[in-house]
């Protein structure tokens, strides 16, 4: 029987862990949420919930062992898990700086000790795939928007499908200029309009993702100009920090 979507996360913890022992048994080492789902921002219906699934170093076959249990839980908006070792974990906050600073700042451990408790993360790595992810997002929006031929619908969705990675680039880029960064992603835009950043485009595709501005084509099209200029700009700034 498909599993639906809980009124609240925690409905569904129990079973969730029992399936997980179930299909990984002693090599189930510890198990995570994080995201918005850990930070009390679940929408049912509307919100992934992201798990971290901790497994021994000679774990073997996971994703094999995993299949049953990611398609049972899909249709109740468990999103893929993520599945690593300790190991991998700890060489890899060079290569993924972002990824782990967001995913560390809010989480809640289900099961075993937290393997985000004692993270390491250097200024001068999260400076760096800050910058590649800048420049690299300035490019592939320019892209897009060529590619979309103005058209509304193709426009629409690019708002939906690019706007949430913003909100990890701008916390990465106050936590390397302000030592810190609220999690709420209105708090994050404010934040960033606090220390001198232009963040009017942003904060209207915001409303375009959520379907409470409905611009014309034209106009979609000079909000990204907008926003892709201003993330230019922060992507020379973070070019030039001394960390």
């Amino acid at each position: 029987m498909a599993k639906k979507p809980p009124q609240r996360p925690e409905d569904i913890f129990d079973e969730l862990l029992e399936d997980l022992a179930h299909a990984l048994g002693t090599d189930l080492v510890s198990v995570v949420l994080f995201g918005s789902a850990a930070a009390g921002r679940y929408v049912k219906g509307r919100s992934d919930m992201n798990l971290l699934i901790m497994v021994s170093e000679g774990a073997r076959r996971t994703t094999s062992r995993l299949l049953p249990f990611a398609g049972k839980w899909a249709p109740a908006g468990v999103a893929p898990p993520l599945v690593m070792t300790p190991d991998y974990l700890a060489a890899s906050t060079d290569v993924f700086p972002i990824e782990f600073l967001v995913m560390a700042a809010n989480h809640k451990t289900l099961h075993g000790e937290d393997p985000l408790a004692a993270l390491a993360l250097e200024p001068a790595h999260l400076r760096l795939q800050l910058e590649r992810e800048l420049k690299g997002k300035v490019t592939a929006l320019r892209t897009r928007l060529l590619g979309s031929g103005g058209d509304a619908r193709a426009l629409t969705e690019l708002s939906r499908e690019a706007l949430p990675a913003f909100v990890a680039f701008f916390q990465a880029y106050l936590e390397l200029t302000s030592g810190g960064f609220p999690d709420e992603p209105s708090e994050v835009l404010a934040a960033l309009a606090q220390a001198g950043l232009n963040v009017e485009a942003f904060q209207k595709l915001g409303q375009v993702r959520a379907g409470a501005l409905k611009p014309s084509p034209p106009e979609l099209v000079a909000l990204w100009e907008e926003g892709i200029a201003e993330l230019d700009l922060i992507s020379q700034q973070v070019d030039k920090l001394q960390v």
